[in-house]
């Protein structure tokens, strides 16, 4: 059993600690310990005022066996849904979006991660310590993204991990129609505000941020009482 208590933390005090075979969290609200679960932006999230409301919650779940992340996804979700009474489905919707675009291919400053090779087989390495692998550094005075006032470091990490690391902290969701696959290394210089980090994507990444409006993938979740697919099914 998935183990979902209130929280013993104070408040505005988190904690999580993320394990093959064990998942733990505390301090968080529903919809934010759905997006952890999820791996997914908050705003991603349909959640009904009476479900959860403001309440803070401590969550954990030890398995006698290691598992993948998509397993442990299904094995707490499902605890969520069987604890509040609710289905988590993904559903799309309409929203303001801004569009991750390479039209120019990569820019200069995108440079392609290195790879070794061990044993006869190729594996990543980043500046040769695999420790440093898929790694997405901020800098600055409080190390929060937009608001940071510093720069970005990343090193063996995929246009994919740098769009979902860096979503939470502008004011839309971010999409990225890039289709740059692989894994590269790149910075990001100094930046104060959000436009200003859009303007040195552009200039040494080559990555063109653009507002547009899509219909984006959410994750509903719905009374299991009031689900209408719940509801026709019992018809």
């Amino acid at each position: 059993e998935v183990h979902i208590a209130a929280s013993k933390l104070k408040a505005g005090s988190t904690s999580i600690s993320i394990g093959s075979d064990s998942w733990s969290a505390g301090g968080y609200d529903l919809r934010s310990l759905i997006a952890e679960i999820y791996n997914i932006d908050a705003r991603r999230i349909e959640l009904p005022e009476t479900v959860g409301a403001d309440a803070r919650y401590d969550v954990s779940r030890n398995l006698p066996v290691d598992v993948s992340a998509e397993t442990m996804q299904q094995v707490l979700g499902g605890g969520i849904q069987k604890k509040f009474g609710v289905t988590i489905r993904t559903e799309s919707r309409p929203m303001p979006v801004y569009v991750l675009t390479a039209p120019d291919g990569p820019g200069a400053g995108l440079h392609r991660h290195t790879f070794a090779v061990r044993g006869g087989r190729k594996s990543l390495v980043a500046q040769g310590d695999d420790e440093d692998m898929q790694r997405i550094t901020f800098t600055g005075k409080d190390c929060s993204g937009v608001t940071s006032g510093g720069g970005i470091q990343v090193s063996g990490g995929s246009i994919s991990e740098f769009r979902r690391t860096l979503e939470p902290d502008l004011d839309r969701v971010l999409l990225d129609e890039t289709r740059l696959a692989g894994s590269y290394d790149f910075q990001i210089g100094n930046y104060s505000n959000q436009d200003e980090l859009f303007k040195l994507m552009h200039d040494q990444l080559g990555l063109v941020v653009t507002p547009a409006q899509r219909n984006v993938t959410v994750l509903a979740v719905r009374s299991a009482t009031s689900d209408p697919s719940l509801l026709q099914a019992k018809l």
